[in-house]
């Protein structure tokens, strides 16, 4: 990884932040991933009194309930994500005031959000300057291409951007509300149904409903990163026997969960089409045919699959495979999905983008600095930033 190139005595490292609907990464330009990992979701009560939530407490504070500082990708309560960046800074990074904030932005977030941000960051966190960068594109710079199609599956949705020449081309951007906890939720609708205890809370009886929720869903997901996987082609054509093909998981009570189809049955839901989304490869497919002809042999060379769901047990095999068995414009057999060799690399390729980003030489001629935003406000962020 690039160590950031300091112009002078005075240089600060841009900290750069990536807002997820589970999770917010954040750290230092120049370094190999992001310093802290944080839950997404706050502690709220009646009173409006915010907590954080401690992760590895077994004990929970009794009349909260989880709130989570996005909305559908959204910002929406500008005041909680101020108080939110403000503990990381001053608690978590301990980070001095007039620093420079790099935000890692989704593909759909609005003008008037972007703006906001802006003069918070501005008028009441005191950077001395911004940049916004959107997810997807960068990626390529870990890959090092300029043409890729990314497939990004992450926690909330899953995104396919084609990028030419360097530049995301909109019409070939395709967007579904899917992605891991759409497993990790049908997962937990199953077992809970069983009857199961998930929660590691030992006052779970105290807490509010969300609060249980939330602790139930924390285990359901270590239960599906370490047993839950995709066989390497439709569940269809798999010959499942329950008496050997199964693994078994100890529940917080001590309570034995034998997983057994529903370890290959549930990524397929990657796969098969819901009301807005295609499945993973016919997306694909769709995505290419909105693409000049002369480009879509290049980009079906090279498919980048990230987010955390791409590190989903044969999820690589499964995808090539899938893509194998559709007719591209008959490139299908030409097709190549690539993917970074490291679960932590893939679930943070977007935030390792901007950590090469940010190291450039020339990042501060991107930026938006306070001189600028004062002369021509929050809109002049719209002709600086890479989309």
């Amino acid at each position: 990884m690039f160590i950031p190139y300091k112009k002078n005595k005075g240089y600060k490292i841009p900290v750069i932040f990536e807002f997820g609907q589970q999770n917010t990464r954040v750290g230092y330009a120049g370094t190999d991933g992001p310093e802290v990992v944080l839950p997404s979701d706050l502690l709220m009560d009646s009173e409006g009194n915010m907590k954080f939530i401690e992760q590895n407490s077994t004990y929970q504070p009794i009349g909260f309930d989880v709130k989570n500082i996005l909305q559908g990708g959204q910002i929406v309560d500008f005041d909680i994500w101020k108080e939110y960046v403000e503990h990381i800074l001053n608690n978590v990074l301990f980070q001095e005031k007039q620093f420079p904030f790099f935000f890692v932005e989704n593909g759909n977030v609005k003008k008037e959000t972007r703006n906001k941000i802006i003069e918070m960051l501005f008028e009441e966190i005191d950077v001395s300057s911004v940049f916004f960068h959107r997810n997807t594109m960068l990626a390529q710079y870990i890959v090092g291409k300029d043409n890729v199609l990314v497939v990004d599956c992450g926690a909330s949705h899953t995104t396919i951007t084609p990028i030419l020449d360097g530049n995301v081309i909109e019409k070939g951007i395709l967007r579904g509300d899917i992605g891991g906890e759409y497993i990790t939720n049908k997962l937990y609708e199953v077992w809970k149904q069983q009857g199961l205890a998930f929660s590691r809370f030992k006052n779970y009886s105290q807490l509010s409903p969300s609060l249980q929720m939330y602790g139930d869903l924390e285990i359901v997901r270590e239960i599906k990163h370490q047993c839950v996987k995709l066989y390497d082609q439709p569940i269809e054509n798999l010959k499942f026997n329950p008496t050997v093909d199964n693994q078994a998981y100890e529940l917080p009570d001590q309570t034995k969960l034998l997983i057994s189809e529903e370890m290959y049955k549930y990524p397929e839901f990657l796969y098969e089409p819901t009301e807005n989304f295609e499945g993973l490869d016919k997306a694909l497919e769709t995505s290419l045919e909105k693409i000049d002809s002369d480009y879509r042999k290049e980009l079906v060379q090279n498919v980048i699959l990230i987010g955390g769901a791409s590190c989903t047990v044969n999820m690589v095999e499964r995808f090539q495979r899938a893509i194998n068995n559709l007719k591209i414009f008959g490139l299908s057999s030409r097709s190549k999905v690539q993917t970074l060799p490291k679960f932590f690399d893939r679930q943070h390729a977007s935030w390792l983008g901007a950590s090469i980003v940010a190291s450039s030489q020339i990042y501060d001629q991107w930026t938006l600095n306070k001189s600028d935003y004062d002369e021509h406000g929050s809109s002049l962020i719209e002709k600086k930033m890479f989309y």
